[in-house]
């Protein structure tokens, strides 16, 4: 019995690792509805000091912003039954701008009838503040915290 209890842990990543794979494809390649079906329902966003509750809330602020390349980097994955906790490093380059910003998603991932969904979603900016393109490195803050 270990050896499927294994297997399944394994499967389990791998879905939650195409979970947010497409979280980053879905923003560029798709609609922002297919975006939001990533998400539970009642999923909370945490961006630019706003909690946002749910799909409508996440829809009037979230469906507004600027569009770009977003490049996940390696996730780490705490997997606890039926739930999960990510944390993956992220690089955005707008599209209609010379902006672009970096840093993290901490995420809880839940399983679902339809498969694993976010729950909730918190971004933390590796950089704050507009620094001059020489000095952005300069800019990030180490440690790392969240909450």
């Amino acid at each position: 019995m270990p050896e499927a209890v294994a297997t399944d842990v394994v499967a389990d990543e791998i879905a939650i690792r195409r979970l947010l794979d497409e979280y980053c494809l879905r923003l560029e390649l798709g609609s922002f509805e297919d975006w939001l079906e990533l998400f539970t329902p009642d999923a909370v966003y945490e961006v630019y000091k706003l909690t946002l509750n749910g799909h409508a809330e996440m829809t009037e602020v979230l469906g507004k912003a600027p569009h770009g390349v977003h490049i996940g980097g390696p996730a780490r994955i705490t997997m606890a039954g039926d739930a999960a906790e990510t944390l993956q490093n992220y690089l955005f380059i707008s599209t209609s701008s010379d902006e672009w910003n970096a840093g993290w998603y901490a995420r809880e991932v839940v399983r679902t009838a339809a498969g694993w969904k976010i729950a909730r979603c918190q971004v933390k900016f590796a950089r704050k503040g507009a620094l001059p393109e020489d000095k952005r490195a300069a800019g990030l803050a180490f440690p790392i915290v969240f909450g």
